[in-house]
């Protein structure tokens, strides 16, 4: 037997002309648009193969190429793939924003600071690359993505989601059978299958022309086309004395090729295995490593010849100063082959000759046999260091390791439940109640109990609205309070709290949390006790705590997640004005910081508090943005609320299928959760497209239903008496008007106030409407969409009353109004009761539809403010070159060719981002 010289990239490629195509497909585009390809398969598919020829093919075409390949031990190193992937570039970070630049240096351990948000670290990277692009294409591959570390991870599935307007190409290679972020990106996608029976045969013809015919059929049926196989299975053969040294056929097929490659170290020098064993543990070893270990475990001196029988077998290769193995498979193969007391002798020696605190103790950690409560402590410290990097999935890994190796219950409990508190902040509610169910079987001091509670609270999978466990919450809470941890304290009553806030556990149990809160207060400005008041009592809590957030609002807060709290207190009480007021003041804080998770709750709490202002511009601006973030950071809830104010949007301006498409499956996508509030909004958002398509009797009975609690109530306040009046169910709207009489003596909020106002107008007696209508126009606030349709109103009951003069000026108003908000619908039934006095209207203008999408939209109105593409970018967390993009499309559709026409150009774009002509 023989092989031919056929090198590895020619053998690797043989048979996939198809996805050859395909690459070379991607790269001819994104020199001018930018993209991204999932090339995904077994082991040995040829993956590696493929991303060799994309990284030689970019370079053929100019680009710059930037490559990194993951390896399994390197998975618990925050941002190590990140550091490999940019390094090349990394001198030009000074082009960076500072806020970015801080995130990106800081993330990489370059720069000291307070722990960067992944997001703004993400946006960091994308603009470095596009920067760099900008003067010649860039090429990222990362291969082997199953073992990047999660934040690089969640890095490149940022920028993947965000290149179409620049010069890059991200190729990321994937082994079947793992899951990554990278997944959620949806990118194209190549999957290699198996070689053809006529390919699988070529190739096997050119790595060993001279085999025998029976030796060739039992290859190629082993083989089952995977390259991999079909080249070392042969070397195999051709290496060992007989063919028996082969795996047995039953075996998986990746288990064969392990032991083809264990068989082919195990026929080396022993001093080789070692050196190879001691490789193959480690991260990325350089050489000087891997023969200063291999010293201290021989007990003598070990040169570089060493390496010398492993490069000539083609095991191993160097590459500058780094050991590489010529396939992942080769290093899990020489772990799975050596003996638990060798793994740990050789990470012991790996220990001792490293310099890097977090590598050395990781592998401190793994040489040990039970426990250790110094390896245990060096391991916490690592999670200490990598939190401080914003890599908060590394942490947990460091921190759960070390709790396994801490002697002391009481010591191992605390490590446990820190672990839980990271798996929180991740989102992993299976590996918090992993982490809390081994924590419980350890003695627990009472504070670590009440740790616990909240913890399980914070992932609860029971009914929100259970008074016992809001009863639990607030006793734990008050021992908290009594050992002097104040803040768990505070976190277990906003659990209660929010138990309140989603599902109504009665009166009682809202009580026994407003009381709880209330004994915390001290002098009653914490913006934690006003959301904690505002989420248990929302009405009764509505004077107190709206006139606090006012005071506090007064103070320029550096810190924004204090903000972020008032302004969520100021919504959930309804004072609508203040929460608006300080959801624009502290939004660009949010996003500078890179905080996307709580900038999605933001926009869409903005677009609902923009729907009940009648800002529907507005509305429509922040629930996209909160949509696409929402689902960025995996907050379904928040996903689903921002689908519901588009679906009211489209509804308002008469889109009723699609708008009640939207509503049905952002309701249904959460049923299961049981949450009163996402049925109140349901039934809200299904009110107003009723109410706008002239179906009042249905939209009644929508918000009618919303009655049922007292926040519900508030929100239908504006409308459900309008609707009652004009499907003729007076008596139904008498009843609730009571209702609302009553809500409004117990709470200040406008929605109420307007509603009550509007109600006694429409159901009054004809000798008392016109000053209750009179005084309800006068009143503030005035809100434009409830103003016009009270004016509509009003000028329909003065054109009953044969008082067609007067009825036109607030019938001609109204109708201005629902005309400038885009409200097609209404603007129609404005104009037949203008018609009606005797007065013609023009008909609407003919509409260019959707001439801009959203992300124009918004794009050109903060261009239209005066931001730079650049301030835009970092604002829309998008590449600069995305908004460049984006403004290149926007300009023809408008009709303009600079910036400075702009502002003229915008002022006739309707509510639907289209212009009227």
């Amino acid at each position: 037997m023989g092989t031919t010289a056929a090198t590895g990239r020619e053998i690797g490629l043989l048979g996939r002309e198809t996805e050859i195509g395909q690459v070379k497909s991607a790269l001819a585009n994104a020199a001018d648009h930018g993209t991204a390809l999932l090339v995904s398969g077994a082991p040995g598919i040829g993956k590696t193969s493929l991303l060799e020829l994309a990284a030689r093919s970019a370079q053929d075409r100019g680009y710059r190429v930037l490559a990194i390949t993951a390896v399994e031990s390197e998975a618990n190193l925050p941002y190590a793939g990140l550091q490999q992937l940019l390094q090349p570039v990394l001198a030009s970070a000074g082009s960076l924003a500072d806020p970015q630049n801080a995130a990106l240096l800081a993330a990489l351990g370059m720069r000291s600071g307070p722990p960067p948000e992944m997001f703004l670290v993400a946006l960091a990277a994308l603009n470095l690359i596009a920067d760099v692009g900008a003067g010649e294409p860039i090429c990222a591959i990362a291969d082997d993505a199953q073992w990047l570390d999660a934040p690089t991870a969640s890095v490149l599935t940022f920028i993947a989601r965000r290149l179409e307007s620049t010069r890059t190409l991200l190729v990321v290679g994937l082994r079947d059978g793992f899951e990554t972020p990278l997944r959620s990106a949806h990118l194209p996608e190549i999957q290699l299958g198996p070689l053809d029976d006529a390919a699988s045969t070529q190739l096997l013809t050119r790595v060993a022309p001279t085999l025998e015919p029976p030796l060739r059929r039992r290859i190629l049926d082993e083989a089952l086309g995977n390259p991999l196989a079909l080249v070392e299975l042969p070397r195999a053969l051709r290496q060992a004395s007989n063919s028996q040294e082969t795996a047995p056929h039953g075996m998986p097929l990746t288990d064969r090729l392990e032991r083809t490659f264990s068989a082919q170290a195990s026929r080396l020098p022993k001093v080789t295995q070692c050196a190879l064993e001691l490789a193959a543990l480690d991260v990325d070893p350089s050489v000087s490593e891997v023969l200063s270990a291999s010293r201290l475990l021989a007990g003598s001196e070990v040169s570089i010849d060493v390496l010398e029988p492993a490069l000539d077998s083609g095991l191993i290769a160097i590459s500058g100063a780094r050991v590489r193995f010529r396939h992942p498979l080769i290093r899990s193969a020489l772990d799975q082959a050596a003996t638990p007391g060798q793994r740990r002798a050789g990470h012991l020696a790996l220990a001792e000759v490293i310099a890097d605190p977090d590598r050395r103790a990781w592998h401190r950690a793994r040489s040990v046999l039970g426990a250790d409560e110094s390896a245990a402590a060096d391991l916490e410290a690592a999670a200490a260091r990598a939190q401080e990097r914003g890599a908060t999935a590394s942490a947990l890994g460091a921190l759960e390791l070390a709790a396994s190796l801490t002697p002391d219950g009481t010591a191992r409990a605390r490590r446990l439940l820190a672990a839980a508190e990271l798996a929180f902040q991740l989102g992993e509610p299976t590996a918090v109640a992993r982490l809390l169910d081994a924590a419980a079987r350890l003695e627990l001091k009472p504070h670590d109990v009440a740790r616990m509670t909240w913890l399980r609270e914070i992932f609860h999978d029971g009914a929100p609205g259970d008074p016992a466990a809001v009863a639990k919450l607030v006793a734990s809470a008050q021992d908290a309070s009594g050992a002097g941890d104040r803040n768990l304290a505070l976190n277990l009553l906003q659990g209660a709290a929010l138990r309140c806030f989603w599902a109504d556990p009665g009166e009682e149990a809202r009580t026994l949390v407003f009381e709880a809160v209330d004994e915390l207060a001290r002098d009653g400005t914490n913006p934690r006790i006003l959301e904690i008041a505002s989420l248990a009592a929302p009405i009764d809590s509505g004077a107190m705590v709206s006139a606090k957030v006012r005071q506090l609002a007064l103070v320029d807060s550096a810190n924004s997640v204090d903000t972020q709290l008032l302004a969520f207190a100021a919504y959930a009480v309804g004072d609508i004005a203040q929460a608006i007021e300080l959801m624009d003041r502290v939004a660009p804080t949010l996003r500078a910081q890179g905080k996307l998770g709580l900038l999605a709750q933001l926009h869409v709490l903005r677009a609902l508090a923009g729907l009940n202002v009648g800002q529907f511009v507005e509305a429509l601006r922040e629930a996209e943005e909160g949509n696409r973030l929402a689902i960025e950071t995996a907050q379904p809830i928040w996903t689903a609320m921002s689908q519901m104010v588009r679906g009211v949007l489209l509804g308002l301006r008469g889109d009723e299928v699609l708008a009640e498409r939207l509503i049905s499956g952002a309701g249904e996508s959460l049923a299961a959760l049981r949450l009163a509030v996402l049925y109140r909004q349901t039934e809200f958002a299904y009110g107003m497209v009723a109410m706008s398509a002239g179906r009042n009797s249905d939209a009644f009975d929508h918000f009618a239903r919303m009655f049922d609690s007292d926040v519900g109530a508030r929100m239908a306040a504006p409308f459900v008496i309008e609707a009652a009046v004009r499907a003729g169910r007076d008596d139904e709207g008498r009843r609730l008007l009571s209702q609302l009489e009553r809500l409004a003596t117990r709470t200040p909020s406008p929605l109420v106030h307007i509603g009550l106002r509007y109600g006694h107008a429409l159901l009054a007696k004809e000798s008392e409407a016109r000053g209750l209508y009179e005084s309800a126009l006068k009143a503030e606030p005035q809100w434009p969409f409830d103003r016009a349709r009270l004016q509509m109103s009003y000028g329909s009951w003065l054109r009953r009353q044969r008082r067609i003069t007067e009825s036109r000026p607030y019938l001609r108003e109204a109708h201005d109004t629902f005309v400038s908000l885009g409200l097609q619908p209404w603007a129609d039934r404005a104009r037949a009761e203008l018609r009606a006095s005797g007065e013609r209207t023009p008909e609407p203008g003919n509409i260019v539809r959707q001439a801009l999408s959203p992300q124009e939209l918004r794009i050109a109105q903060l261009a239209a403010d005066g931001l730079s593409n650049r301030e835009i970018a970092d604002r829309l967390f998008l590449s600069h070159r995305t908004v460049d993009a984006h403004l290149y499309r926007v300009y023809p559709k408008l009709g303009i060719v600079s910036r400075s026409e702009l502002s003229q150009a915008l002022a006739s774009i309707d509510n639907n981002g289209s212009r009227r002509r």
